[in-house]
This record gives structure tokens, sequence and C-alpha cells, in this order.
């Protein structure tokens, strides 16, 4: 659809009548025959007319928006088939005979939504439905990209002018190249569709946007357009292939132009998998529409995605010509950069200053003169802006780390060589099935469900965390929920209540990991459901295995009990990953990292005594583990405390006194024997 703006004025202006006050307009009774010809009630009689012959014939469609004293404003979209043959201007100009047209305009599809629903009259809301423009960017539901539009606005070029300005815009051969195949004698003067597209390749996005201005207007120069208005989308961020909204948005677009960033971001996995969906999408939206829309892709060299398979999902639908950025002599950079700089708003005492921002080199690329523009223009703000900051050069900034990446969180955990090697099998797994999928190979769901055994305080829950985000990233599950449960999150108190809340619990983990620690406490003898519990989870497992991986934890004797329970629970589980209790020196390098994030450090004589506590410690069963070492940090700090505070007496404390543990601080915590230990396995 193309969409246009008509402004009309009464022939008889002159006849206009007494002028309303303003903000009489609703109420007053007409002044004049305009006014009384096109009554409201007239004029919703005409939309409903023109929204029914639109759904007859869909060749355009009339919106009336506004009418004053002596004029009126309409909205028209118009089918890329009908806009050659204007026959809803004739239509305009029958139904207002005692109107002419001061002015047309092309307008946005966002301005012609704009109009619509701000319009007094019956039916705007129809009207955005029935052009499938209803799609909507809300607050918490945002696109997953950035998206913008604009209409090309310059007139008529030659083709000395378009060759002036791309030697202005220092354009590549490349460039020159295609201005010469678009002016050509041997072409057609009429459009019938786009023979071909574009991949614009430059290393900034103002400099790619100056070379698409220049390549629009040669087009439209030459009748290859039927349009000017321009969709931008730029951030494509994951997800968004499955949001029918960005296919809604380039649907809309047909007839104008399709200006798309090809750039993958740091959050579509390691294996950009989500961006290879991504360019698959696009490119059977080009190969529906390359006929009426013109496609620019943009590739900003050195940041954009480098998948040559990803990319052939979008080269290989269409005819593409790549356009590069070029470069000039130090003349021509200084006269770009100054272009740039003339178009400032604020006043500058010498913009040639601007020259001294431009390196020493002897070519330059356009990318070398937007880094100087870019450059010159902070310093212009600080220098003749806001005059405050401008001997202020640097400041301070306190950096707040970001946290790191799963997969990276996963490889920093002490010990664990064979769980984090299953790990690995577990993430190339999805990755192939990713890949098979590409390839249009057969792909069946394989069960991706894990048992963890292991003693207590073995990270077998954060593992499990761990994972689930991992193969979020992964794209091998949606979501990345993790649902952590047990027996009582499972049984229920009443009879037929029981498979009611775990479903519920299935159905809250969708698209990511279901995580039941000390499973095997649904094993009991008494009849409090616990069995019913483990049949609508074998059941679910099967119900749910592309949406949910169900993960069950626990002691490595009661679990074996616990996959007895059901013979189709062992077969149902893929993965069997056993949490070994860790050695002293293991230990000891946990508690390193335990007191790395609160920011203590530990003397080499604290970390022998760490080892000979964690040595006695480990000969008792279940001794707790990692939770041991935690619970020992945690009394050593209270000591350390108590210490600091005591021995300082008055005096000023030091950053290294108030992060220094030493030997004093570390005490072995009694444990009880097996039959006496607690739950955690020590004793406070």
């Amino acid at each position: 659809m193309i969409y246009y703006q008509y402004f009309l004025e009464w022939k008889d202006i002159e006849k206009k009548g007494k002028v309303a006050d303003r903000g009489e307009f609703a109420f007053r009774e007409p002044v004049n025959a305009f006014e009384r010809r096109y009554s409201e009630g007239t004029i919703n009689c005409m939309n409903d007319e023109y929204r029914i012959d639109y759904q007859k014939n869909e060749d355009y469609l009339i919106f009336i928006s506004k009418r004053t004293e002596i004029s009126a404003e309409l909205c028209v979209a118009v089918n890329v088939d009908a806009v050659c043959g204007e026959e809803y201007e004739a239509r305009i100009r029958a139904d207002f005979p005692d109107c002419r047209i001061a002015r047309r305009a092309e307008i946005t599809i966002e301005e012609f939504r704009r109009e619509v629903d701000a319009g007094r009259y019956n039916g705007g809301h129809k009207i955005i439905g029935m052009l499938g423009l209803d799609y909507r960017a809300g607050l918490f539901d945002p696109y997953p990209f950035e998206k913008d539009e604009q209409i090309y606005g310059a007139g008529h070029m030659t083709k000395a002018q378009c060759k002036r300005r791309a030697k202005e815009i220092l354009a590549s051969s490349s460039m020159n190249e295609e201005l010469d195949r678009i002016y050509s004698r041997s072409n057609a003067r009429k459009y019938y569709g786009h023979p071909v597209h574009y991949m614009i390749s430059a290393g900034e996005w103002g400099a790619a946007m100056d070379m698409i201005e220049l390549l629009i207007g040669a087009l439209a120069s030459n009748n290859r357009l039927l349009s000017g208005r321009q969709t931008i989308i730029r951030s494509v961020r994951k997800g968004t292939y499955r949001d029918e909204r960005y296919r809604q948005i380039i649907n809309a677009a047909e007839g104008g132009i399709v200006v798309l960033e090809i750039k993958g971001q740091d959050d579509m996995g390691a294996f950009a998998t989500d961006f290879h969906e991504f360019t698959k999408v696009t490119g059977d939206i080009l190969s529906k529409q390359k006929k009426d829309t013109l496609f620019i892709f943009v590739e900003i060299m050195g940041e954009s995605f480098k998948n040559a398979d990803a990319l052939s999902n979008i080269t290989s639908r269409a005819d593409i010509i790549q356009i590069t950025e070029g470069s000039g002599t130090l003349q021509q950079a200084r006269d770009y950069l100054m272009e740039l700089v003339s178009k400032v708003e604020f006043v500058t005492d010498d913009k040639e200053d601007a020259y001294g921002f431009l390196p020493e080199q002897d070519s330059y690329t356009v990318t070398d003169i937007y880094s100087a523009y870019n450059a010159w223009y902070g310093s212009g703000l600080k220098n003749h802006v806001y005059k405050a900051y401008r001997t202020q050069s640097t400041f301070k900034v306190q950096v707040t780390v970001a946290g790191s990446k799963p997969y990276d969180e996963l490889q920093k955990l002490i010990g664990l060589a064979e769980i984090k090697a299953i790990v690995d099998q577990i993430i190339a797994a999805g990755r192939v099935k990713c890949v098979r999928e590409r390839m249009g190979l057969n792909v069946e769901n394989t069960s991706m469900h894990m048992i963890f055994t292991g003693n207590p305080g073995t990270a077998k829950t954060t593992v499990a965390r761990l994972i689930a985000q991992i193969l979020k990233d992964e794209d091998v599950v949606r979501s990345g929920k993790f649902v952590e449960c047990g027996r009582q999150d499972l049984v229920a108190k009443y009879v037929g209540w029981t498979a009611k809340v775990v479903e519920e619990k299935f159905r809250a983990a969708q698209g990511g990991v279901l995580f039941i620690d000390e499973a095997y406490a649904l094993v009991d003898g008494s009849n409090s459901y616990g069995a019913e519990a483990i049949n609508t989870i074998t059941q679910l497992m099967e119900n749910y295995r592309d949406q949910v991986i169900v993960i069950f934890a626990g002691y490595p004797d009661k679990m074996r009990e616990f996959l007895e329970q059901n013979e189709g629970l062992r077969s149902r589980i893929a993965f069997h990953l056993n949490f070994p209790d860790y050695t002293a020196l293991e230990l000891v390098e946990i508690m390193k990292l335990m007191c790395g994030k609160r920011e203590y450090v530990v003397s080499d004589e604290a970390l022998a005594e760490c080892r000979d506590i964690f040595e006695q410690a480990a000969r008792v069963n279940n001794f707790g583990n990692g939770r041991y070492v935690r619970n020992v940090l945690e009394q050593a700090i209270m000591r350390q405390s108590n210490r600091v505070i005591e021995g300082a007496a008055g005096a000023e404390l030091t950053r290294e006194d108030m992060c220094r543990l030493e030997a004093c601080d570390f005490r072995f915590i009694p444990l009880g024997d097996k039959a006496q230990s607690s739950r955690f396995g020590f004793a406070v």
C-alpha cells in the first residue's frame, strides 16, 4: 500500500460566511454551503461507502479525517497495482466537485495511522484493521528491534547530479557502476517491479544512510520506485523471527522501501541459531515481496554477523547488488566532514577546527570521516553549548561489572569435570539439532530429562540453574525458566488434587527446566499421594517432552529407590549426572572463590589451616561439601570481626585489616556421626 494525505479547499472560499469562535467547531450550526453539504452525517456515510467499495475491489481506500469551514483532509491508502491508474484521485474530484486539491503528500504508515485514529468521524479503527496496521509496540511489549519511517523528500536528480553527489560522499566504484546501470538508456522509463535489491556495506550507519539516500534518489528519478517511503529496522534482537509484528511491519511496507540492518546481537546465542532463523524468515518475506518492495540490507563492516550460511538465506532469494563505501583524499575528506559539520544546530566559533580530528593518513574512508565528526561533535557540545564542561576531559566512572555468561560460570565451578563434559554433550546435541533443521533434515525430538545424584553441597542446584540459562542461550529451550520444587510443592492434601498440582508445575516451567529436589521424598509407605505424584510426573514428562526438561536431584542410594517406583520413569531419563564429594584441595579452592566474591583475602597460613579442617571433615559421611565450606567461612568472618575490633583499640583500621583472614580465624566445626548428622551434614 502507498499512503497519501490530500488537502482540499472549497472553491467558493469567498462565500465562507461567519467564522466560528475557537472551540465551537463541534456544536455550532453550519454557516455556509460547504459545511451544509459536507455535514458530519454526510461524511460518515461517505466513509462507510469508501470502506464497502474497498472490500469489493481492494484498489484504494479513502477516509475523510478532518473538515473545517472551507477545507477537508483525506487519508488515502492505494494498492500497489492501482497507484499508476490514479482512479482514486478521479474519485476524490468527483465526490468533491466544489473543491480543488490544494496539496497531495505521501505520508508514512505511522502518520496515516495517527491521522485516521485522531479523525473525528466514524470507522477509523475499522480501517486500521482492514489494512493490517493494527500492530503496536506497548510499554510492556516493545518491539524486539528498532523501527523508524521516513519519506524521501529530495527532488528529481540528473545523472550528472548523482555523480557529483557520489563524489562528495566518496562513493566507491560499485556505487558509480550502479548509477550507470540505473541511468542506462536501455532501461524502460516505467515501473514494472524491482529487478534487483541491494546490500550496503559501510563502516558506520550514517555513511550507509548517505549512500542509501543517493541510491533512492537515482531510482526515483528514473521511475523505478512506486513510493519514497522507507521502513527502517535496526538492532534486531533475539526473538524477532518469532514476533508476528516483524512480518506485519514488512508486509505493510509493500510498495515502499525496507532498509534492514543485518547484524546479530550478542544475545542471539553462541552459534547464532536465533539469527539464522531471523535471516530465514527475512528471506521468505523477501521472496514473496521482492517484486514491489525494494529491500536494502545494511552491513556495518566489522560488526555485522559473519556467517555465510545465515546470509545465504537472504542472498539466495533475490538478485542482490553489493555496494561498498569508498575512500578519498584529504581534501575530499575535509569537504565531506565540513558538510556534516554545517548541519549542526549549535553555533561554533570556527567549524574548521573539525579538521583536527581527522587522522594523518594517505586516504580516508567514509567511516574515518564519521569518526572524526562524532569526536568533533562531542567536543563541540562541551566547548560551545555546555561550556561548564569545557575544561573537563575525563570523568571518574564507577564501573559495574556485568555478570558472567552462564557457560563461563559453569566452567569456573571447582571440580565437576565429568559434569562439565556431559553438559558440553547436551549443548552439542542441541546445536546439531538446530543445524539439521536448517538443512531440512529430519529432526526427532529426543528426551533431555536428567537425574542428578550426589550428597548435599555438591552444587546440584547451582548446575541445574546454569543449565537452564545455557540451554536458553543456545536456543535449545525457549524461555530458560527455572522452576524449583520439592515434595511439599507436588503432593496435595486431598484425593485427585495431586495430578492437578503437578501439571501446574509443568505449565509454569514450559520453555525451561523443572527441578525436583530430593525427589526420593515422594517415595513413602504412607497413603499421602506420593505415588500418584510420581505416576503423574512420569506421564507429563512424555506429554511435555518438547517443552519442559525435568531434572531430579537427591542422594545416590535413595534416588535408585525412587527410579524403581515406576517402570517408565528410568527410560524417560536421558542423562545421569553423578556429583562426587569434593576433595580437601577442591574445598580449599571453593573457599578461595567464596572469599573473593566477598572481597576477603586469605593468608597462606589460613589456607593451610583450611586444608587440615577439610581433610578432617571429609572423613565424615555427608559432611556438607560446599555448605560446610560456607559455614566455616562465615564463622571465620565473625571471629575476624571480633579480632579486628579488639586489636584496633581505637586506632584507624585499614582496608587490609578489614579484608584479611588469618589462620586463627578458621576452626573445625564438629560434625556428628552418620546417625546423628543433620540433613545438611554439619551442626553449628
